[in-house]
């Protein structure tokens, strides 16, 4: 740095790091030993042993189609929607307790779909509306 005129000399400034230094040690003793350790969890990877007994056999799932015209088919069988849950409730005697699923079409009036789910509901089964295909 250059003060005044020609005759004085430059003086050369140094800064210590020591200090500087020191703390930047401190901080890091401080936040290691302050640290919380989380031990992971992991889950096991090993497959269960094969059973020796049979695979449970599971009910299969009730269909409830309604198409564009609103035409219902429970399980590719015509039926009229008053129907219904007889027809489900009579599928169910039959095979177990099974789960509903309704397909409805793109197209299909919303009023139909849902006496169809609301008929559904009434059963008591499980009860679930899939998205339908287009028209």
């Amino acid at each position: 740095m250059r003060r005044g005129g020609k005759g004085h000399k430059m003086e050369e400034v140094e800064v210590d790091m020591t200090p500087m230094l020191d703390i930047v040690f401190i901080l890091l003793i401080f936040f290691i030993v302050t640290a919380v350790f989380v031990q992971e969890r992991t889950i096991s990877l090993v497959p269960p042993p094969p059973s020796d007994s049979e695979p449970e056999k599971s009910n299969p799932v009730i269909l409830i189609q309604v198409n564009d015209r609103d035409t219902i088919f429970v399980n590719d069988q015509l039926t009229d929607i008053r129907r219904v849950g007889p027809a489900i409730e009579r599928f169910r005697a039959d095979n177990g307790d099974s789960a509903i699923l309704i397909v409805p079409d793109d197209e299909a009036s919303h009023g139909a779909v849902i006496k169809v789910f609301e008929a559904a509901k009434g059963t008591g089964a499980p009860t679930m509306i899939q998205r339908g295909k287009g028209a």
